[in-house]
Order: C-alpha cells, then sequence, then structure tokens
C-alpha cells in the first residue's frame, strides 16, 4: 500500500494511491483544501486523534470529503471498523463545470477495504515527508490558497508512534510547543 501527494504546484497537485496491487491517480485543484480536508477527515475516524480532552477535536465528517478536480469532483468516505478502513471513493459532476448531466455519473473510482493502522501509516510517512521537503510556508506558498494541516498531521503521527493521543498539559491547559516541534521534526520508519 502506498499513498503519495506530489507535483504540488500552481495550486494543482497529484495524488496516488497504490492499494490491493492497483494504482489510482487523481488531481486536486486549490478550489478545495484537498490535503487539509482529507488528513482532518482520516484524523476524525481514527479513535487516537481525540486530543484527550473531548470527543470530536476533530469534527466527524458525515458522507465523506470532496475534491475539486477541474470538471469532476472526488468524493472520499471512509468507514472503520475496528482494525479495516473501507475506502470509497466516488467521481461525480462538477455543476459548476459543466452544466449538462454526464448520464456516467456519479461512478465509483474504487471501493476497497485494507488495514485501518497500514493506510494510516501510509498517509503519515507521506505528509512527513511533504512537510520536511516544503516547510509549512513553502506549501502555502505552492497550494495558494490553504495552509498545510499541522494539526492532524501531528495528531496522526503521534498516534502513529506512541500509540495514544497527545496529551493536554494540565499546567499550561494546552499542549506543549517543544512537544509538538519535537514530533514535527522526529523521523518516522
Amino acid at each position: 500500500m502506498k499513498f503519495s501527494y506530489i507535483d504540488i504546484r500552481s495550486g494543482n497537485a497529484k495524488c496516488v494511491l497504490e492499494i490491493n496491487k492497483q494504482a489510482y491517480e487523481f488531481y486536486p485543484t486549490f478550489h478545495s483544501d484537498a490535503l487539509g480536508d482529507f488528513v482532518s477527515y482520516l484524523a476524525s475516524v481514527h479513535p487516537l486523534c481525540k486530543l484527550s480532552w473531548k470527543e470530536g477535536a476533530f469534527h466527524q465528517v458525515k458522507g465523506g470529503i470532496t475534491w475539486h478536480t477541474g470538471h469532476m469532483l472526488l468524493c472520499w468516505e471512509f468507514k472503520r471498523d475496528f482494525d479495516e478502513l473501507e475506502i470509497i471513493i466516488t467521481e461525480i459532476q462538477n455543476p459548476i463545470a459543466d452544466r449538462i448531466k454526464n448520464p456516467n455519473l456519479p461512478r465509483t473510482v474504487l471501493k476497497t477495504k485494507c488495514n485501518f493502522n497500514e493506510f494510516i501509516l501510509c498517509v503519515v510517512k507521506e505528509l512527513d515527508r511533504v512537510i520536511k521537503q516544503r516547510g509549512i510556508l513553502g506549501y502555502r506558498q505552492e497550494w495558494q490558497n490553504y495552509t498545510f494541516p499541522v494539526d492532524g498531521f501531528l495528531a496522526l503521527k503521534y498516534a502513529c508512534l506512541y500509540n495514544k493521543p497527545f496529551e493536554i498539559t494540565k499546567s499550561q491547559s494546552g499542549t506543549s510547543l517543544d512537544d509538538e516541534l519535537h514530533l514535527l521534526t522526529k523521523n518516522i520508519d
């Protein structure tokens, strides 16, 4: 299994998902916060991304998220059942780009199940690569409208590395910036 988010430039990117010996390519545009929505959505279904202080630190999104990909909209939906994750990706018509109804849409691009933790780890490794290659401001410069999803990334990375939620410190009623910066730069294998 492999997740790649590459060729980020001028408000466009290429996402490659390799799963069950098949590769799927998607081309999100800056008309949606593709990576940010994806990471927040993934964190919302992860039981360890509650930041230990309340249910729903990453709000549960009913019905999934939508990426703008030009003339099509790409809908992602995750259904977690303990160690299993069902991924459903559907193409639907973008009514702004094409007003003539396409009879071939909606179309299911992918409907599969995989190991939840393996998928999370693949995504976190790619996010780690992207942030270390681009930087926070460099990502914003290339993606244009949206910033790198640092909060969801750190919550998911911490869950992968330590198998527990990131802790809120009682003395500061918040998280430790030093711990967050250390986590941001920590390598993940």
